[in-house]
């Protein structure tokens, strides 16, 4: 084992996201004062459910994890996403419409609702959308010419032929710039930053939203934007899908996410009937980071904002190891990396550089606290067995492991950790731990 040195990150092949600066710098349009968000403790988790405070905490530092998504809060209905005019709404199969239905209509039972009453609601959403396109704004192909959609184009007891072909392949992913332009070497070649969209827009060539895949967006889906945003109607409070029927009518035979073009008969236009969230949940590290170190978030329990020192108590008493884990979070916080969860690997956290979007992670870290002199109980005890398990697999996925030790001071107290001052007197220390190959070993001798 040696002593810590950090190599150069590895940087992703394609990156489709501009490198924001990182939280606290965020100010309010109205007054200019720094924005405090919101999170709640549910069920001994840390959530954030503003939505307006869940896109800047997670793209301004990668804050937290989606509930349903495996890092960015993206979760969608559906993966495939169709156009009526200018809607784009998503296809969802029969089986996984059924399944809202359920559990729309166990959501209306337990407000104590009579199955007459719930069977009328039931029966309200579950009537056909028939969109009158004439009222709506005329539909545009991918190729800018105009689309004669007449009204049994999107009927329930018709075919929707909404395949799009000959795509525009011109409109292809651009390099986005990140950071300061004076240390952006794109700054120079792209001098010019996205359209900033007020309604959520689809890409037409990646399948995903323009903010995410980086593409520029077309004229007129700016202008679709500004219509859509300009002429919502309040009233408007439903969200629809289109729900692939077989010609047979045998629901069973569609799974969520395997809907083929030879399977489908028709798409059904109707109203969503149970509607999910997705929220943001931040690990206890990263919560009290945004607390005490940057100051820009207030964590609620009941109701009530919780200060500094209460958060501490209630985090250390949920996470037993709760004080060396965040000394190491904010550690590695506070020299630029970017940490997250290391579960998946078998480790308490992977550093990446700028976030999970821009580069792999490069370390893989496993924490662990000691004296002084570098003994004491280890939070996790490694045999030789367990520890070249750890260290073959971290170098399979090509990333280093790394040993984080946090050295408590000799003189520490129960009573001294029972507030956040003590992280002013921890020591962290790094080791990083290389495997020894006997083979490779003798190779690079016989080369000498």
């Amino acid at each position: 084992m040696t002593e810590a040195v950090f190599q150069a990150p590895k940087r992703r092949a394609k990156v489709y996201e501009s490198f924001e600066a990182p939280l606290p710098i965020s100010l309010s349009a109205e007054n200019g004062e720094h924005i405090i968000y919101r999170a709640e403790i549910i069920s001994h988790h840390v959530i954030v459910t503003n939505p307006a405070h869940i896109q800047p905490l997670y793209e301004r530092g990668y804050f937290g994890k989606g509930v349903f998504s495996r890092s960015r809060p993206e979760h969608m209905i559906s993966q495939q996403w169709k156009y009526i005019g200018d809607r784009c709404l998503p296809v969802i199969s029969s089986s996984e419409y059924q399944k809202r239905l359920s559990w729309a209509r166990a959501a209306l039972l337990m407000r104590g609702l009579e199955d007459e009453s719930v069977n009328h609601a039931l029966e309200t959403l579950t009537k056909p959308v028939e969109f009158d396109i004439e009222k709506e704004h005329e539909a545009k192909s991918f190729d800018g010419t105009l689309v004669d959609q007449s009204m049994d184009d999107v009927s329930c007891d018709t075919d929707l032929n909404l395949e799009h072909d000959n795509l525009d392949q011109t409109n292809t992913a651009r390099p986005q710039r990140q950071g300061n332009p004076l240390y952006d070497p794109l700054a120079e070649i792209y001098p010019e930053e996205p359209e900033l969209l007020k309604a959520n827009v689809k890409c037409r060539r990646h399948d995903d939203w323009l903010a995410h895949c980086g593409c520029r967006p077309d004229e007129d889906q700016l202008m679709s934007s500004e219509r859509s945003v300009s002429n919502a109607d309040p009233a408007e409070a439903y969200e629809y899908v289109l729900v692939a029927i077989s010609e047979e009518g045998d629901s069973e035979n569609f799974s969520k996410d395997n809907v083929s073009a030879e399977q489908r008969g028709k798409l059904v236009c109707r109203i969503n009937p149970f509607t999910m969230m997705e929220y943001l949940q931040l690990s206890y590290e990263e919560a009290f980071f945004l607390v005490y170190a940057l100051g820009c978030l207030s964590v609620y329990y009941r109701g009530e904002a919780l200060s500094v020192a209460q958060i501490w108590t209630m985090f250390r008493s949920l996470q037993p190891n709760f004080s060396s884990s965040y000394a190491a979070y904010h550690y590695f916080r506070s020299k630029g990396w970017v940490p997250k969860s290391g579960i998946k690997y078998g480790t308490d956290l992977m550093l990446y550089r700028k976030g999970p979007p821009f580069y792999h992670a490069s370390y893989s870290v496993v924490v662990d606290r000691c004296d002084e002199s570098l003994r004491g109980a280890a939070l996790r005890p490694f045999s030789w067995k367990s520890l070249a398990a750890l260290s073959r697999t971290t170098g399979n996925v090509s990333k280093e492991l790394m040993l984080c030790y946090v050295i408590t001071p000799s003189d520490m107290t129960e009573d001294m950790l029972s507030s956040p001052e003590c992280l002013k007197r921890f020591t962290i220390q790094e080791v990083i731990m290389s495997r020894w190959v006997s083979s490779r070993e003798r190779t690079e001798q016989e080369e000498i």
